[in-house]
């Protein structure tokens, strides 16, 4: 199974600057996870107990609002989900639903803390690598947000709250994992 979870890591963005040594570490820590279509691959207010990679199908991005689920975003192969509980155990923010058989590899949090506390150069690279994405989204949602602030309602009447899609094209922006 290794050799196949080598490969699949290979293909993802956020292990593009590990050796074959590193990814050989990496790949002897992940879990295969088979979703069936409609199912919950996490759910938000979950513990975050590690990090997903989308090898093959489509994941929903679904947050719970008043007025029920809101779909957020779809990721499909190469789409990484789960990446902040690498390094907090903040509760899950959002459900992450197949919308068809996904397959996906699991990096438990407990497993890639043990290989940072060893001093893993491989789990350094992937701090690094999320270090990155986190800039560039943090950016970009600061650059949305003022964005947003300077569109005020018309004169003398109060802005008018987000509206779903909105939100959706924010998360959106926020899921963008180019390095």
């Amino acid at each position: 199974m290794a050799i196949e979870h080598i490969a699949a890591l290979k293909a993802m963005a956020l292990c593009r600057a590990l050796s074959a040594a590193e990814l050989e570490a990496i790949a002897a820590i992940v879990e295969s996870r088979q979703i069936a279509a409609g199912n919950d691959l996490f759910r938000e207010g979950d513990q975050g107990d590690g990090l997903f990679l989308v090898v093959a199908g489509e994941i929903n991005i679904i947050k719970r609002g008043p007025s029920g689920e809101h779909s957020l975003a779809r990721l499909d192969a190469g789409g990484v989900l789960g990446e902040m509980s690498l390094v907090t155990a903040e509760a899950r923010s959002a459900t992450g639903r197949a919308l068809v058989d996904t397959q996906a590899l699991f990096l438990p949090a407990a497993r890639f803390r043990a290989l940072l506390a060893a001093n893993s150069i491989a789990a350094h690279k992937m701090v690094a690598a999320i270090a990155e994405v986190l800039a560039r989204r943090l950016g970009t949602m600061n650059g949305v947000v003022l964005q947003l602030a300077g569109n005020p309602g018309s004169a003398g009447t109060e802005r008018s709250p987000l509206k779903t899609q909105d939100l959706a094209a924010l998360h959106r922006t926020m899921q963008v994992w180019s390095f």
